[in-house]
């Protein structure tokens, strides 16, 4: 689960980056400087959810239908373009199902 974590940390770490920018310049610029390495560490985030939430139901539904979303349908790129802010709530949505799923696994067993 740590890969998963320094992913979703790496991504919130260049969105805050993002959103301090004032100039819109600067954000267009931003943008075309660090979509490649965004989407990268975006991909490597969703291969390793979907090994985390491996079991069929909703959680592992849900992540491929965000994954589909960022990935293939151009949402990443959108909210690179539009509005960090609401990638960042993404993220962050993912990161605390990761942790309960993770927490209730150990419980678990």
């Amino acid at each position: 689960m740590l890969g998963e974590v320094s992913d979703m940390n790496e991504l919130v770490k260049g969105l805050s980056e993002l959103t301090r920018l004032e100039s819109e310049v600067n954000r267009v610029e931003w943008v075309r400087r660090n979509y490649a390495i965004v989407l990268k560490v975006s991909k490597s985030l969703f291969n390793r959810l979907l090994k985390v939430f491996s079991q069929p139901g909703p959680l592992k539904d849900a992540v491929e239908m965000v994954r589909m979303e960022i990935v293939d349908g151009g949402l990443l790129q959108d909210c690179l373009e539009l509005g960090s802010s609401d990638l960042k709530g993404v993220i962050q949505i993912l990161k605390d199902l990761t942790s309960q799923y993770a927490s209730s696994s150990k419980t678990e067993l």
